[in-house]
């Protein structure tokens, strides 16, 4: 996932008339569950390492590793490969895209065996940074310009259900018959949006934004630097603990295989309650709503580190904590990185996508280190410690720093 793109100032949301069709509202839903998709194939594994590794002969250390790789690819083959395909009809481009995460999906599900598996989630990573970076411009100009903002929002909104709600669901596919099930069915799923942006979606011919240009001048920039850093930790500490919350609630907090689907769902509603209550919030006031996110984001994993098997109801409540404060992230950062940058607002999106997706890997690689390390205990530990990281920066750097108020 992922990370969102501006919203506050669409791309190419000037586009001309014959771009525009009010009709095409269909197409744009179909764009947004392409974006759940792929945030959710991202993801999938989370919720099923421990089947994933027995059914292909590895540890379950290593079984994170089809996360972190994957995290890799996207965040590092984004901008060239986005480069490469930049006059593809945009039809054409997303249709392929789509059909590649159908195709590494089916590869996953069918592997014999590490090697194979991995191969299926590398194919879908190649897609998924292009996919990222297309899809934005295409929702805001299959509508009026003065419907492009609600046209992006409801393209990115399939980032923040997937995030919340595609793992708890695929874990759950996965529980009730076999991890390999979970990627046959996302398969399915991604037929289906293929077929739909065959039939709904117009051609479209290219068009292109210069953004990555501003890049270095943004690597110059304080405040959007200490935005990045904040971005950085906080979702490093995020996923190295939730890449491995399932062995984790199974052998530290003693919690039953067929009852942590049950709670993963608790985690992914808790989530989008975050995500709902994040945006007002954030119109109060940006710099207190990052804050308490974060502190509470620490604190959460410290205490659930703290109290271990000890109960039940207090990893409940503190899943619940947890899953708040996660979904509310986004929608902080993604502002402190726009309002840190306003002049280079596309950039700045481009390089928060890519620290987003290298940090899901990161975290997970860290995980997985930990784990083999440590035990499986260790992952809130560190990642309390992590996202801890990230609010002391926040602390410590000036209130105009964040433009946040």
């Amino acid at each position: 996932m992922t990370a969102q793109p501006d919203t506050t100032r669409p791309p190419e949301a000037a586009d001309p008339v014959e771009d525009t069709d009010t009709r095409s509202w269909p197409a744009v839903w179909v764009l947004g569950l392409g974006t759940f998709l792929f945030v959710t194939t991202e993801l999938l594994p989370v919720g099923l390492l421990p089947s994933i590794g027995a059914g292909v002969g590895v540890p379950v250390g290593i079984a994170g590793l089809v996360v972190s790789v994957y995290g890799g690819i996207a965040a590092l083959t984004a901008a060239p490969l986005t480069s490469w395909v930049r006059r593809m009809d945009r039809r054409t481009l997303l249709v392929s895209l789509l059909g590649l995460l159908v195709v590494g999906n089916v590869i996953s599900a069918v592997a014999p065996n590490y090697l194979v598996l991995m191969l299926g989630r590398v194919v879908i990573a190649f897609a998924h940074g292009v996919f990222w970076s297309t899809t934005p411009a295409v929702g805001t100009r299959l509508v009026e310009p003065k419907n492009a903002v609600r046209a992006l929002s409801v393209v990115l909104g399939g980032i923040s259900v997937a995030s919340v709600v595609g793992v708890p669901l695929g874990t759950a596919i996965g529980q009730a018959t076999n991890w390999r099930v979970a990627f046959l069915a996302a398969a399915g799923a991604g037929l289906l949006v293929l077929v739909a942006v065959l039939v709904l979606l117009p051609s479209m011919r290219a068009r292109n934004s210069g953004g990555l240009a501003a890049i270095p001048q943004l690597l110059r920039n304080g405040p959007f630097l200490v935005a990045i850093a904040v971005a950085a930790l906080t979702m490093i500490g995020h996923y190295l603990a939730y890449t491995y919350v399932t062995p984790y609630l199974e052998d530290v907090v003693g919690i039953s295989p067929g009852m942590v689907s049950v709670l993963l769902l608790v985690f992914g509603a808790a989530g989008i309650a975050g995500n709902f209550l994040a945006g007002g919030a954030v119109a109060k006031g940006l710099r207190r709503a990052l804050v308490s996110a974060v502190a509470l984001l620490a604190g959460s994993l410290l205490v659930i580190s703290l109290t271990g098997g000890a109960s039940t109801t207090a990893a409940v409540v503190l899943l619940v904590a947890w899953g708040l404060s996660y979904a509310a992230l986004p929608v902080c950062l993604q502002t402190l990185v726009l309002r840190s940058a306003p002049e280079a607002t596309d950039a700045a999106s481009s390089l928060y996508v890519a620290v987003f997706n290298a940090s899901i890997a990161l975290g997970a690689l860290g995980g997985g280190i930990a784990v083999e390390s440590a035990g499986v205990g260790s992952v809130t530990v560190v990642g309390a410690v992590l996202v801890a990281a990230a609010l002391i920066v926040l602390l410590v750097s000036r209130k105009s720093r964040h433009n946040g108020g």
